[in-house]
């Protein structure tokens, strides 16, 4: 993450965004200038963003520069496109990923064509919310599905199947034809089946691995592991058929041990993978349009919030996506 941009813009205005000037500050709403779009660079008028686990990680996180704005995902309108900026004109609604200059703020700059922050204009028939809620969380979702190789008659188990990537996940991989085994708290189990898990199991009332084992004796075929570190995640090991596959989206795997034991595994980093794009971007507009997806918003607040909706978030129990509204 960049420091802030504090060079005025055209007019000299000033804009609000969630700022942390120094490691572990938990942020504050604070003034900076607006900036200025270099010529490959668009202006956006912020107008929602999407919560994630990384926005809240990131304050802690000494290799950060500080001071930074706040988030990353964003829905919002182009104010002002750069004099090279061809694809995107003043006016329409964009949305995406801000890595540089953050997303909890009333601007934002993005490249017209940065890989690693993509972007993508918004349908007419696709809500800010919705779409601000979508980028890392779906993408996370689909790099993972593809590294699993899920498809028709794929048995996966997702753990951690009701926040943002594993609500995604779980939708896709049924649309893919899967057969969904999803894990969470036994009061999530609603929301779970409400997006489309064939099996629950309740984490906080039985042993995961000993209710699969029982119903799946013979082993699953891939895991999406969102929430085990490096030493539990081995655990999983016992519920996967030899010649299986399992994801970790925290850096958890160790490839080696698993692989002695006949299963795939990896660590999926979305950066690193091509679904990471514009193109992954517009896949997931148009599951969403065909109504093969949906997003649940756990719950809108505004950008004065913001601090509030990071705690919430950190608290591990937010089922769906959290999303900051920008007036």
């Amino acid at each position: 993450m960049l420091p802030i941009v504090t060079t005025p813009g055209a007019e000299g205005n000033a804009l609000k965004a969630l700022v942390v000037e120094h490691l572990g500050e938990t942020g504050s709403l604070k003034e900076i200038p607006v900036p200025k779009p270099g010529t490959n660079e668009i202006l956006v008028r912020v107008t929602a963003a999407g919560v994630n686990p990384i926005d809240w990680k990131q304050r802690n996180r000494p290799e950060t520069k500080f001071p930074l704005v706040v988030g990353r995902d964003f829905a919002g309108v182009v104010s002002e496109p750069g004099e090279r900026v061809a694809k995107y004109r003043e006016g329409e609604r964009l949305f995406g990923i801000a890595r540089d200059h953050g997303a909890y703020a009333e601007y934002t700059i993005v490249s017209d064509d940065d890989r690693s922050q993509p972007i993508a204009k918004i349908p007419d028939d696709v809500g800010d919310a919705d779409a601000a809620a979508l980028p890392t969380a779906g993408l996370t979702a689909l790099a993972s599905l593809e590294a699993l190789q899920v498809a028709k008659g794929t048995t996966l188990l997702v753990l951690g199947a009701t926040g943002g990537v594993g609500g995604f996940a779980v939708q896709i991989a049924r649309d893919r034809g899967a057969h969904v085994i999803g894990t969470a708290r036994a009061s999530s189990e609603v929301f779970a089946r409400s997006l489309g898990v064939d099996e629950f199991v309740a984490y906080d009332r039985q042993n995961v691995v000993e209710s699969v084992k029982s119903s799946h004796p013979a082993g699953v075929d891939a895991v999406l592991d969102l929430v085990d570190d490096d030493s539990a995640i081995k655990g999983v090991a016992a519920v996967i058929r030899p010649g299986g596959r399992i994801v970790s989206t925290i850096g958890a795997v160790d490839e080696n041990w698993f692989a002695q034991r006949k299963i795939a595994a990896s660590n999926v980093y979305v950066l690193d993978s091509p679904l990471w794009s514009h193109a992954g971007l517009r896949t997931l507009l148009e599951l969403l349009e065909q109504g093969r997806l949906k997003v649940a918003i756990a719950g809108e607040r505004p950008l004065r919030e913001a601090v509030a909706a990071l705690d919430a978030s950190a608290t591990g129990l937010v089922n769906g996506k959290l999303v900051i509204t920008v007036e």
